[in-house]
């Protein structure tokens, strides 16, 4: 995929003066976080407001890299953007119905200094990263959000669920990269370049809740337990429930040791 652009999104960046890859790659904007600067290259990503015809505004995250590369069974030596596989994941899971930020744009192109690579999303209005509200919910007392937990953490693990039921691996499952709507509970998932598809589910299964175990080691063992019975499906702890408990309590016993 070397360039993408949602229905309707070309006008609304031409009417903003962002219509082409210069002028989007050249673009004076604050960065949201600083930019990662590593082999020779770099990434960051800004926050653009845009305005649309009828007066709106439309915010959308810009993320921009130069000279990133990750080397692939497809392109074995020269490698290939990092952002492309990021591309092709959120069209998955846009195309999927699994919950993930909205793409509206993406393109690539070669320069002196290496790839040039752009890819936006559109904002997510009103959600926060789960270990954000982890972090409120130890701060100022589990009891006092004791409603929010039950509603977000069955949420957070259905869309875990759903990524694994087709077989795909997040593999960088953090609490800061699933999203949560603070009102609704509302899950999605984010920063997705490093997501792969698994010969079997349960494969997937291990690496992912492996790793999301470990980076939410502050919940309480009751919300862990909450969490299993929602990815499982389950109304109450039978076999399988307890089979997983184990199997993940054992890695992460394993790699802290």
């Amino acid at each position: 995929m070397n360039k993408f652009v949602e229905d309707g999104w070309q006008a609304l960046l031409a009417h903003n003066g962002l219509g082409s890859f210069e002028s989007l790659w050249n673009l004076q904007a604050d960065w949201f976080e600083p930019p990662n600067q590593r082999r020779g290259g770099w990434s960051g990503v800004s926050r653009i407001q845009l305005c649309t015809p009828t007066g709106e505004e439309e915010a959308i995250f810009l993320k921009r890299q130069e000279n990133h590369t990750r080397k692939t069974w497809r392109h074995p030596l020269s490698g290939e953007p990092t952002f492309r596989g990021e591309a092709r994941n959120l069209r998955l899971l846009n195309s999927s119905k699994i919950a993930a930020p909205k793409m509206v744009y993406y393109a690539e192109k070669r320069s002196p200094g290496g790839w040039q690579v752009m890819l936006a999303t559109r904002e997510l209005h009103g959600y926060l990263p789960l270990d954000r509200l982890v972090q409120n919910w130890r701060e100022q007392g589990w009891a006092r959000f004791r409603m929010q937990r039950r509603k977000i953490i069955p949420q957070a693990a259905d869309v875990i669920r759903k990524l694994h039921d087709c077989r795909l691996v997040h593999n960088a499952l953090h609490a800061k990269h699933v999203f949560v709507h603070e009102q609704s509970g509302a899950a999605c998932l984010i920063d997705l370049e490093k997501m792969r598809r698994r010969i079997t589910r349960h494969k997937a299964v291990l690496r992912d809740l492996d790793t999301f175990n470990r980076r939410t080691a502050a919940i309480s063992r009751t919300d862990r337990l909450r969490f299993l019975l929602a990815y499982l499906q389950r109304e109450k702890v039978d076999a399988e429930v307890r089979a997983l408990w184990q199997q993940l309590t054992a890695l992460e016993k394993r790699k802290l040791s």
